[in-house]
């Protein structure tokens, strides 16, 4: 790929940049995906069908998005200066981590590059203690919390909290951790410190427990000129603070829905992201809808819309960054989508395996056997908690579905 000098970019706020609207963007345009993982290979294969060529910058010559981006650049995607010099060989720059640094999209805003999210939005959805200030400010219903920056905050944070009857509390690192990682449970305020020191002596969010019945999401993509189209709402099931299942629809009532969806909606306008922003939501017990955490990139809930929707969450985001018309996503048949962990690649866990290379495969013949199954596979390295793949299950009712998608499980942690 051609490299040419950027020219220094100017310092300013990333909160105060503002990104005027873009002309629509049309292929064989080139978009560039910073991060290498599996949510940049399935966008980029949905870039791939609508006619756009794809850049994916990212630090393994064999990430998953590498695989099947045209081109590779092997760099730093949090590199302001890699991330410069892209910027005027592309017309549009998007995400697929929060890990990215929001340094590096306001250098490439800076020259004039179309950046997707902005680097406001990344600075936000990146830090949870900017997140849930964000969603408390713009009266998003958020459960209780307290942001914590030392040992005597989290101590006077343990105890308002828990005295107000919440019997936990959940502290959790305000940068970085994932799939129930970077968190920790207090039960007593003299666990506070414990919990302090466990975390590393970061920057923390702590929040009160919220009884819920039950989790959702929802995904909203948004374009440079704020046309909005909100995808159905999402069912999940979380296992060890890690996505197991997203059933699609979502089995809660009409009105709890249309919550849901509003809520999305109104996360999405104030926060002006252009491209998908997903929103994690609690349900509780009388029916309020309260907000977990928010993405503004694909999501792995997301998943399901590969084969229930009439268009995909990774087709969505390329329409909405690119400035194409946001058609209403509608269901076409009732999917399941289970996540496949690495587990499954351990004897113990799996003894029904093949073996393939230097790692012990599972078996996947009686999953496929199914024509309803769906196997998607990532390409990673196995290990213990980590994604590998996804399966998903089509049924002419939720039910079927989800019928199909348990059995697989079994089968897949069972010998044969």
């Amino acid at each position: 790929m051609k490299q040419r000098a950027a020219p220094a970019s100017q310092s300013l706020d990333p909160a105060m940049k503002k990104i005027a609207p873009w002309p629509m963007i049309r292929p064989p345009a080139t978009i560039a995906i910073l991060g290498g993982g599996q949510l940049g290979s399935m966008l980029a294969q949905a870039a791939g069908h609508m006619g756009y060529r794809t850049l994916c910058v990212s630090v393994n010559e064999d990430d998953p998005a590498a695989r099947w981006a045209d081109h590779h650049l092997i760099a730093d995607p949090g590199d302001a200066n890699v991330i410069s010099r892209i910027a005027q060989d592309v017309q549009v720059i998007t995400v697929e981590t929060e890990s990215i640094e929001p340094s590096a999209l306001a250098a490439a805003e800076n020259i004039g590059a179309r950046v997707a999210p902005s680097s406001h939005v990344q600075t936000i959805v990146r830090d949870r203690r900017l997140e849930k200030r964000f969603l408390a400010t713009n009266h998003l219903a958020v459960g209780a919390f307290r942001v914590v920056e030392s040992a005597v905050q989290m101590q006077q944070a343990s105890e308002e909290l828990l005295a107000n009857g919440t019997t936990e509390l959940l502290a959790k690192t305000a940068r970085g951790g994932y799939d129930g990682k970077g968190q920790r449970w207090i039960r007593t305020p003299s666990q506070a410190d414990a919990a302090w020191q466990a975390l590393g002596q970061v920057p923390l969010v702590v929040e009160a427990k919220v009884d819920f019945v039950s989790e959702m999401s929802v995904i909203v993509a948004r374009s440079p000129d704020g046309a909005l189209s909100v995808l159905p709402v999402f069912g999940n099931e979380h296992r060890h603070g890690i996505l197991f299942q997203t059933r699609m629809p979502a089995d809660v009532s009409e009105s709890t829905a249309q919550a849901a969806m509003d809520l999305a909606r109104r996360a999405a306008e104030n926060l002006k992201v252009v491209g998908l922003l997903a929103v994690e939501m609690f349900v509780l017990a009388d029916g309020r809808v309260l907000v977990n955490e928010m993405a503004a990139r694909p999501h792995n809930s997301g998943h399901v819309t590969l084969r229930a929707a009439s268009r995909s969450q990774f087709e969505m985001h390329v329409a909405a960054i690119c400035g194409l018309p946001l058609p209403k996503v509608e269901i076409l048949r009732p999917a399941v989508m289970t996540n496949v962990l690495g587990d499954l690649w351990s004897v113990e866990s799996s003894p029904a395996l093949t073996k393939v290379g230097q790692h012990r495969s599972p078996d996947w013949t009686t999953v496929l056997a199914d024509g309803r199954a769906t196997l998607h596979l990532y390409g990673k390295t196995p290990r213990p908690g980590r994604k590998m793949g996804h399966l998903i299950h089509t049924g002419h009712t939720i039910e079927e579905a989800m019928a199909g998608a348990n059995a697989a499980f079994v089968r897949l942690k069972t010998p044969s």
